[in-house]
C-alpha cells in the first residue's frame, strides 16, 4: 500500500471519529432541550389543573417564572399556608400566588415592582381575576443601596425603595426575584439583610434563577451570615430555598 494511501485513510478516519463525536453532542442537545421542554410542558399541565382562573396566564417563558417553579410555588402555599408573603418581582408569579391564596381563603401577598410599567399590567391582570383582596402591589423605584452588600466595586449599588417596605413585619414566605441581575453585581442580596428581622420564626425564603453563579452566592452568603440552611433545586431555572436553622432544630 503507498504511504499517501495509508495517510489519507488516517485522516479520514480522524475526520469520521470527529463528526461522530460533533453528532453525539448535538444529539445529546437535542435530548437535553426535549427533556427540558417536556418537564415544563408536564409542570405547566399540572399548574393549570390546580388554578382557578377565569383567564390565561401571561407568558412563563422568558424573564418570568418557569412553571415547575410556579407549581412547586402553589402546592407550597396550598401546603403551609403562609398569612404574609412578600415577592420582589411582579408578573405571573403574582396571579399564582393570589390565586393560591384565595384557594386557601385567607393570606395577603405584598408584591413590589420597581416598575409602574410592569406593575399596572399586573394589577390589570390581577383585577380581571377579582384577586383584589390578596394583594398589596408597591411601587418601589430602585434607588442608592447603603446596607450590607456582597458588591464592593466602585459603581453604586441600587435596590428597591425601603420605605415602601418598611410596614411590613412577620413575613412567612419571602420570595427573591429581583432586581433584574444587570441592576448592580448581586443586585438581589439585599433582600435578606433588609426584611431578616420581619421574617416570621417558621418563614422560608425562596431565590429564582438559581442556577446562575450570583445567585448561588448569594444563597451561600445568606446561608453563612445568618445562620441558615440552603438547599437547591434542579428545576429549569434553578430554585435555592432557605430555612433558619434553630427552626429545623426545633420542627
Amino acid at each position: 500500500m503507498r504511504y499517501d494511501t495509508v495517510i489519507l485513510k488516517k485522516l479520514l478516519a480522524e475526520q469520521d471519529k470527529k463528526l461522530h463525536d460533533i453528532q453525539a453532542k448535538i444529539l445529546s442537545q437535542i435530548y437535553y432541550v426535549e427533556k427540558l421542554n417536556f418537564a415544563q410542558n408536564e409542570s405547566f399541565y399540572w399548574l393549570v389543573k390546580r388554578l382557578k382562573l377565569q383567564n390565561s396566564l401571561p407568558p412563563t417563558r422568558g424573564w418570568p417564572m418557569s412553571p415547575d417553579i410556579l407549581l412547586r410555588l402553589h402546592e407550597y402555599i396550598a401546603f403551609a399556608k403562609p398569612q404574609k408573603i412578600v415577592e420582589f418581582g411582579s408578573g405571573v408569579s403574582t396571579i399564582v400566588i393570589c390565586d393560591a391564596l384565595r384557594q386557601n381563603g385567607e393570606g395577603l401577598l405584598y408584591s413590589i415592582d420597581h416598575l409602574e410599567h410592569f406593575g399596572a399590567q399586573t394589577l390589570q391582570n390581577i383585577k380581571k381575576e377579582s384577586l383584589e383582596n390578596f394583594i398589596d402591589l408597591r411601587i418601589a423605584p430602585l434607588e442608592f443601596w447603603q446596607g450590607e452588600h456582597m458588591y464592593s466595586g466602585q459603581e453604586p449599588a441600587f435596590w428597591y425603595q425601603r420605605k415602601c417596605i418598611d410596614d411590613i413585619r412577620d413575613i412567612d414566605l419571602l420570595i427573591v426575584d429581583g432586581p433584574p441581575g444587570l441592576t448592580c453585581p448581586f443586585a438581589r442580596y439585599p433582600a435578606v439583610p433588609a426584611l431578616y428581622g420581619r421574617l416570621s420564626p417558621n418563614a422560608k425564603v425562596w431565590i429564582d434563577d438559581a442556577n446562575r453563579n450570583e445567585e448561588k452566592e448569594i444563597c451561600k452568603t445568606w446561608a453563612d451570615k445568618y445562620n441558615m440552611n440552603v438547599e437547591f433545586f434542579p428545576l429549569e431555572k434553578g430554585l435555592g430555598i432557605l430555612t433558619k436553622m434553630d427552626d429545623l432544630v426545633n420542627s
